[in-house]
């Protein structure tokens, strides 16, 4: 069936089957959508709502739409939660509603990703930021002040510190908040220093900060690059004592807050007059590194990678994920920019450990 259909069917199902009601569609979305539809019963009001709803058979069923074989037209997915729904009467009349053009899948329970949620014991490639923010970046590694001996954890400048922004001292916090990390029970660390993004064409080296560790609770990880499973396995166990130079070519892996663990190829070094828009302008990079997937179509990074530590196939230390586009590359999936991790340590003045 066309697109439209689809979505006009998706709508007729949720006000028919689902017996849920619609209210006012979203706008700016830049796409047609059936509508907002939702359960009555989760409008009662906190003191009309009895403790515990009673659970209906259209839970566990969420709507989409899947391409048809040709690619032209659309069909209802019909994605179940609840294995045991698979063969239910809802599924049938859903499927009989639609004319059998409907695919029935079964994705199961959804969870949020081990990156995004709150880490114990803290892990590289966790979701991180500063109190003072609504966004979540990605924590790189452990490291030590040179100067003071402290303990701290290594980042972006835009991570850390939003571009400059930032005051020293600022709480950091795991998860970060767009991940809904709380100030007060989530903080981890202090921000300790940054180097400073420069605009105006100035050449920038790194986009990195780094912040002493504070009083947590919670234990530390230092040591392991872990997968993308929902329960977190490693993938490979970090060489901090040796940062190694990137070379054209060479295999790299990293996990962050975004899309975990992933493996890319190192398609460029020495990139200079490299230009990212920080969001504040744009800051030209020397000296850098451009990945590209060597998994397409799986993306080496996407926004909320941002600090994730990039290492080789030895787990010793590479780079520091800073920029990405969303196209180019292999697989036409994006191109990754990284700071080279020497010039991370030696403008931060800090050690991996």
């Amino acid at each position: 069936m066309r697109r439209d259909s689809a979505l006009e069917l998706q709508a007729r199902i949720f006000q028919t089957i689902f017996e849920f009601i619609e209210l006012p569609g979203l706008a700016g979305t830049g796409e047609v959508l059936p509508g907002l539809f939702v359960d009555p019963a989760l409008l009662e009001t906190k003191s009309a709502r009895p403790k515990k709803l009673k659970k209906r058979a259209v839970e566990d069923i969420a709507l989409g739409l899947t391409d048809d074989s040709d690619g032209d037209t659309a069909k209802l997915a019909v994605l179940v939660q609840d294995r045991k729904k698979l063969q239910s009467t809802v599924v049938e009349e859903i499927v009989r509603t639609a004319r059998g053009e409907a695919e029935v899948l079964y994705i199961g329970r959804q969870k949020p990703l081990w990156t995004t949620g709150r880490n114990d014991p803290i892990r590289l490639g966790c979701s991180i930021s500063p109190t003072t923010v609504p966004y979540a970046g990605t924590l790189g590694c452990f490291g030590r002040d040179n100067l003071t001996g402290e303990t701290g954890i290594l980042s972006n400048n835009h991570v850390l510190a939003d571009v400059n922004s930032v005051p020293i001292g600022t709480t950091i916090m795991q998860p970060g908040a767009r991940d809904g990390g709380k100030p007060g029970p989530d903080d981890i660390a202090e921000l300790l220093r940054f180097v400073p993004i420069q605009f105006g064409g100035f050449p920038n080296g790194v986009d990195a900060a780094f912040a002493k560790l504070i009083e947590h609770g919670r234990a530390e990880d230092r040591a392991t690059l872990y997968g993308s499973a929902d329960e977190p396995e490693a993938a490979l166990t970090l060489q901090p004592g040796v940062l190694v130079d990137a070379v054209p070519g060479m295999t790299v892996f990293k996990t962050g807050r975004t899309t975990r663990h992933t493996r890319g190829r190192v398609l460029a070094v020495n990139v200079n007059n490299y230009l990212v828009d920080v969001g504040v302008g744009v800051a030209r990079f020397d000296g850098q590194v451009v990945i590209e997937t060597d998994a397409a179509p799986q993306p080496f990074g996407r926004p909320g990678d941002s600090g994730s530590l990039i290492v080789d196939e030895e787990g010793r230390p590479v780079g520091l994920l800073f920029a990405g586009s969303a196209s180019g590359g292999a697989g036409n999936v994006g191109i990754t920019g990284a700071n080279p991790i020497s010039s991370v340590a030696a403008q931060l003045g800090v050690t991996l450990i």
